[in-house]
């Protein structure tokens, strides 16, 4: 059988009519396997103290995808054409680079023009610092709103809702790729982790993309040579999270273990990655009713293992934008005397706060504070 046709009817079993999962923890893969981290010893602990709870998730969304599948349908393919880049930065000038130099490049303040070069719908590429998103949407023109082009990395869906910017028709970037400055080249993160069962090649660290304007990203990516993969947004956001994850975990468990780089926290603390990964993904379908996909560590330790990421030290920051979105599921369960779902990564962050190990207070973010 067709492997894509083949994931999507595992994935329609799945999620679209409701799969009952047990909540003491199956990591469900998109081809239907079960992966188990407790042993049958702590199932039958934890049935005795919880008794036995089940959760149920339906998304039409997933039900429209899949018969867009079947019909033959694909996202709208909007070419790419003049635009308004806001941000002169790194990002900035990389989208600006990889146009025709019509486009209009704005600075911070800037104002949205009503055409560029003639069109009316055009994207506007996001390329500032996530602090500062929040102000480019209030100063956005509201028929412009969807036109937005979010580039930035880290948890900013909070904020992206509040403004019902999240869904098929926003465009978002997941940028696994670095720019060190302006006048260096542009460097792809992706690692070829060889073959699956059915001989497609699996990638770890795989730059995403979602929305109106998916195909005008990819293609001003391709033009600096970065692959970049299309996808519905419900597929997007879960490779997104897992990219929040890295960032969260790695650097918590190497900043613990006394300033190891993200590579060694992969190669020498494999076992707390996991552990805390198993976690957080029964924190995630519980509260954001997302699992992560299958075979989640196996690409973050791929990741970890590039050659622009194994030398990285970690480093605890952007708690606002990485753990913060963690730390804020676990706070929302203590506060209403539920028991914390991410056990693991809350001691470890709370541990390192108290070593003085991270210069930031353990306030979760909220975009309506």
């Amino acid at each position: 059988r067709d492997p894509k046709m083949w994931r999507v009817s595992a994935l329609l079993a799945l999620g679209v009519f409701g799969a009952l999962v047990p909540a003491d923890g199956f990591l469900v893969s998109p081809v239907g396997s079960l992966h188990r981290r407790v042993n049958s010893v702590q199932r039958q602990q934890r049935a005795a103290a919880w008794g036995p709870r089940m959760q149920v998730w339906s998304n039409q969304q997933a039900v429209e995808e899949y018969q867009d599948l079947l019909a033959g349908r694909s996202m709208e393919a909007k070419a790419d054409i003049p635009s308004v880049i806001i941000g002169n930065g790194r990002i900035g000038e990389m989208m600006a680079t990889a146009g025709r130099g019509d486009d209009v490049v704005l600075g911070r303040g800037g104002v949205i023009p009503a055409d560029v070069d003639g069109n009316r719908d055009f994207p506007i590429y996001v390329c500032v610092p996530n602090e500062e998103v929040e102000s480019i949407i209030r100063s956005c023109p509201v028929d412009k709103l969807d036109d937005l082009v979010f580039m930035q990395s880290g948890f900013i869906e909070p904020m992206l809702k509040k403004y019902a910017l999240c869904g098929n028709d926003n465009t978002q970037v997941n940028p696994f790729f670095w720019k060190f400055d302006k006048d260096s080249r542009a460097q792809q993160a992706r690692v070829d982790m060889g073959p699956d069962s059915f001989g497609v090649t699996k990638y770890a660290g795989e730059t995403t993309v979602c929305g109106k304007w998916s195909n005008a990203v990819a293609e001003r990516l391709k033009a600096h040579k970065l692959d970049c993969k299309q996808l519905y947004y419900r597929d997007w956001r879960r490779t997104m999270i897992e990219k929040t994850i890295f960032d969260s975990v790695f650097n918590l468990i190497g900043v613990l273990h006394n300033g190891q780089t993200l590579g060694e926290v992969g190669m020498y603390y494999p076992g707390e990655v996991e552990d805390m990964i198993y976690e957080i993904n029964q924190g995630l379908r519980g509260h954001l009713a997302v699992t992560l996909l299958f075979g989640v560590e196996e690409r973050l330790f791929a990741y970890a293992q590039h050659p622009n990421v194994e030398w990285r030290p970690a480093k605890l920051e952007q708690f606002k934008w990485r753990n913060g979105f963690l730390y804020a599921i676990s706070k929302t369960c203590f506060d209403n005397n539920f028991p914390d779902p991410m056990k693991m990564h809350t001691q470890f962050l709370e541990y390192a706060k108290d070593k003085g190990l991270c210069d930031f207070e353990l306030e979760p973010y909220s975009p309506y504070d």
